[in-house]
C-alpha cells in the first residue's frame, strides 16, 4: 500500500500535517506540496491507484476533477481543510473534515481531531493564517505563557 500526504506549503498546511503525523506516524509516506497558494496539488497524483491519501489545507473545489479520478481508482482519501469545498463526493473511500468557518484553519481542525494533543503546532498554523484571536484563545486554553506565544506567532508568520 502506498501513502501520500498532500499539503499546502504554508504554515497552516505544514503544521496541520505535522500534528497528524506526530499522532499517527506513517513511515514511507510520500509528501506532495507546493509553494503557498499552489493548490492544484492533486494533479500530481494522476494515475495513482489503491493508495491512501491524506489532503491538508487545499481547496477541494479547486481539486474536484483529480479527486474524482483518485476516488475512481480505488484510493482512500481523507480531506482536512477550511476552504470552500462545494458539494462533497459521495464515496465510501472519502472522509471529509472540512469546516469553512472564518475563524478556523486546517491546523485548528486537526487540533480538534486530536483533542489538543499538539496544540502548539495548531497555534503556530493559526498565526500563519492570520487568525490571531483564535490562536490566542487556543493558547489560553493550553495555558501557554506570553513569551512562548510570541515564539509561536513568529514561527507561524
Amino acid at each position: 500500500m502506498k501513502y501520500y500526504d498532500v499539503f499546502n506549503g504554508d504554515a497552516d498546511g505544514i503544521c496541520a500535517l505535522h500534528q497528524l503525523r506526530m499522532s499517527d506516524p506513517c513511515p514511507g509516506v510520500q509528501l506532495i506540496t507546493g509553494v503557498k497558494r499552489d493548490i492544484r496539488l492533486l494533479d500530481q497524483l494522476t494515475g495513482v491507484k489503491d493508495a491512501t491519501i491524506t489532503v491538508f489545507d487545499i481547496s477541494l473545489d479547486s481539486n474536484r476533477q483529480p479527486l474524482a479520478e483518485l476516488l475512481g481508482n480505488n484510493n482512500r482519501v481523507t480531506y482536512i481543510d477550511h476552504h470552500y469545498a462545494g458539494e462533497l463526493p459521495d464515496s465510501d473511500n472519502f472522509t471529509a473534515h472540512i469546516q469553512p468557518e472564518p475563524e478556523l484553519c486546517t491546523s485548528l481542525i486537526v487540533d480538534q481531531l486530536l483533542n489538543g494533543r499538539y496544540r502548539s503546532w495548531a497555534i503556530t498554523g493559526a498565526f500563519g493564517d492570520n487568525l490571531h484571536e483564535p490562536a490566542r484563545r487556543a493558547a489560553a486554553e493550553a495555558a501557554i505563557n506570553d513569551r512562548d506565544l510570541a515564539i509561536l506567532r513568529e514561527l507561524g508568520e
